[in-house]
C-alpha cells in the first residue's frame, strides 16, 4: 500500500470509531442565538485541539478556537523550538482523548510505515506538528487562525463579549464558557533582564522568538539560562556557522534530578488536582527549588557541538563596546560576544496578558488561599491563579465575580492547583476530560430547569408502547 492508501484506511478507521462511540448522539445545548458561542476556546495548539475535540464528543458543538498564528504554525513546534525531538517518549498519549487510532502513532505508521516506528526513541517536532494538522483536518475541529482574542469582557447575563482582532478587522463575539489553552507560554510574558533590554535590538533575541539563524553565522554568541531551551540555542548557533557558543548561568552547576519522569503515573496525573493544598504546595515547592536540567540527549548534542558552559556566570551589566562587541559584566570577570540571547524563561503575570485585563483583578491567586508552613513561601509559586477542580477560575473576593467559574485555564499557571506538569503532552489524556467536563458542566446547569420541565411538563411515552396498547380490545370492567 502507498502512503495515501494508508493514510486514508487509518482516516476511515477514525470515521468509524466515532460512529461506533457515539451514544449519546442527541443534541442537548439550546441555542442562545446566532451569535453567542457555548466555548470559545483560546489557543490551537495542541491543547485547544485536545479539549475542542472532548467537548464535541460530549455534543457540544457550538464552539470556535481562536489562534493568533497562521494555519499550521501554531505553537512552538516550527516557529520558535529549537529541538530536535520533542523532550517526552514516544509512547506518550496526546489529544486523542482515548481513540487509538487518532494517536500519533497510528498517524505515523500509515504515513512512514512501522519500521519507521520502530527506528525512533522520540518524536522530531516537525513530525509533531504535522500530526496536529492531520488531526485538526480530520475531525474538522472549528478553528480560526490569525484571529488574536484581545480583550475579554464580562457581562451581566453571566456571558462574555469577545473582542478578536483578524488581519484588517476587529470582530465582536459573545461565548457562555472561556477555555484559555494557552500553553506554557500563555500565562505571562518573556523575561528579558534590564541589561539585555537596553541594547539594540538587533544584537539579541530571546529563545521565545522566532529568528534568522543566519544571525548566528560567524559570529561569538552568548547564551543565558541552564534550562533546555538554552542548550538548543547554543546548539542550534553552532550548527548554524557560529564561531564559539557559550552557555552562562548563575548556578555553581546544573540541576540533575528530573522526577517529573517519576510523577508520570495514572495517579499523580489523573488525581493530583483533588490533593490538599498543603501536599499540592509541597510538591510544587519542591520541584521549583531543584530546577530542571536539559534532557541527556540535549546537553550531548550542545556538547558534541563544542559549546561551552560557564557557572557562576550572571549577567549583572552589558554594553557595546568600541568594537561594536557585547560586553557582559558578571560580577566577576567580562565577557565579549557579537550576539547574545536570553533562555530565561518567562515572568507569570497574568497582568500582563492584554486580553485578562478585564478580569485579572477579580481571580484568586494562591496567594490569596493558602499560607504556606515558616520557611516554606514562594511569591512565585503565590502569583499562580488558584483553579477549581476542572480547571476553573476562582473568585478573589466570593460574590464579586461569579462568572469566573465559567473560565477555565489550562496553561502555565496552572501546576499548583491541577498538577506541575498538566500542560504538556504527558498529562493531556486526563486535562482535556477534566477542562471539557467543566464546560459541559456550567452549560448543563444552565439547561437544567428547561430539561426538567420538559421532564415534568411533557408526556414521554415508551417508544412504540402506545400504539400497541391501542390494538389491544378493549376488556369490560368487571362488576
Amino acid at each position: 500500500m502507498t502512503e495515501t492508501t494508508e493514510l486514508k484506511a487509518l482516516e476511515g478507521a477514525v470515521k468509524r470509531d466515532l460512529e461506533l462511540l457515539a451514544y449519546p448522539a442527541k443534541e442537548w445545548v439550546t441555542p442562545r442565538g446566532n451569535d453567542i458561542l457555548d466555548c470559545a476556546i483560546v489557543g490551537g495548539g495542541q491543547l485547544g485541539l485536545s479539549v475542542a475535540f472532548a467537548l464535541m464528543r460530549e455534543r457540544v458543538t457550538n464552539i470556535r478556537v481562536f489562534d493568533a498564528s497562521p494555519e499550521g504554525r501554531e505553537g512552538p513546534w516550527i516557529t520558535f523550538a529549537r529541538m530536535q525531538t520533542l523532550r517526552t517518549p514516544k509512547l506518550y498519549s496526546g489529544p486523542e482523548v482515548g481513540f487509538a487510532n487518532l494517536t500519533f502513532r497510528a498517524w505515523f505508521e500509515a504515513v512512514k510505515g512501522a519500521d519507521a516506528w520502530d527506528g525512533i526513541d522520540r518524536i522530531a517536532r516537525q513530525d509533531w506538528m504535522a500530526y496536529l494538522v492531520w488531526f485538526r483536518q480530520v475531525l474538522d475541529l472549528p478553528v480560526t487562525n490569525d484571529a488574536r482574542v484581545a480583550r475579554v469582557i464580562p457581562e451581566a447575563d453571566e456571558t462574555f463579549r469577545l473582542i478578536v482582532e483578524t488581519p484588517g478587522e476587529t470582530q465582536e463575539l459573545r461565548a457562555r464558557t472561556l477555555v484559555y489553552a494557552t500553553g506554557a507560554f500563555g500565562a505571562g510574558q518573556d523575561f528579558v533582564p534590564s541589561a539585555i533590554a537596553a541594547l539594540p535590538d538587533g544584537c539579541w533575541r530571546h529563545s521565545n522568538q522566532s529568528f534568522d539563524h543566519a544571525l548566528f553565522r560567524g559570529k561569538r554568541v552568548g547564551v543565558l539560562g541552564a534550562g533546555a531551551s538554552a542548550f538548543d540555542c547554543a546548539a542550534t548557533a553552532m550548527e548554524t556557522g557560529a564561531v564559539s557558543a557559550e552557555i552562562c548561568f548563575r548556578r555553581a552547576k546544573l540541576p540533575v534530578q528530573n522526577p517529573r519522569r517519576f510523577l508520570e503515573t495514572a495517579g499523580f496525573l489523573g488525581q493530583f488536582r483533588d490533593l490538599p493544598d498543603a501536599k499540592k504546595w509541597r510538591c510544587v515547592k519542591h520541584l521549583h527549588d531543584i530546577g530542571q536540567p536539559p534532557p541527556a540527549a540535549t546537553f550531548q548534542r550542545a556538547l558534541s557541538q563544542g559549546v561551552k558552559l560557564r557557572p557562576f556566570a550572571p549577567w549583572t551589566a552589558a554594553r557595546i563596546d568600541e568594537a561594536g562587541a557585547i560586553e557582559i559584566d558578571t560580577g566577576r570577570e567580562r565577557l565579549t560576544y557579537d550576539f547574545v540571547v536570553v533562555a530565561t524563561g518567562m515572568v507569570l503575570d497574568l497582568g500582563q496578558r492584554p486580553e485578562l485585563a478585564d478580569i485579572v483583578g477579580d481571580i484568586a491567586l494562591w496567594g490569596d488561599r493558602y499560607v504556606p508552613p515558616e520557611g516554606e513561601d514562594c511569591a512565585y509559586l503565590s502569583s499562580h491563579p488558584y483553579q477549581g477542580d476542572r480547571g476553573q477560575l476562582l473568585e478573589k473576593v466570593p460574590g464579586q465575580a461569579p462568572w469566573l467559574r465559567r473560565v477555565f485555564m489550562l496553561n502555565g499557571a496552572s501546576g499548583p492547583s491541577l498538577g506541575p506538569t498538566i500542560h504538556s503532552c504527558a498529562a493531556m489524556r486526563y486535562a482535556a476530560p477534566m477542562i471539557a467536563r467543566g464546560v459541559v458542566g456550567e452549560l448543563f446547569k444552565d439547561e437544567a430547569d428547561a430539561i426538567l420541565d420538559d421532564l415534568v411538563g411533557q408526556i414521554h411515552y415508551e417508544a412504540g408502547l402506545d400504539e400497541l396498547l391501542a390494538e389491544q380490545p378493549a376488556t369490560a370492567a368487571r362488576g
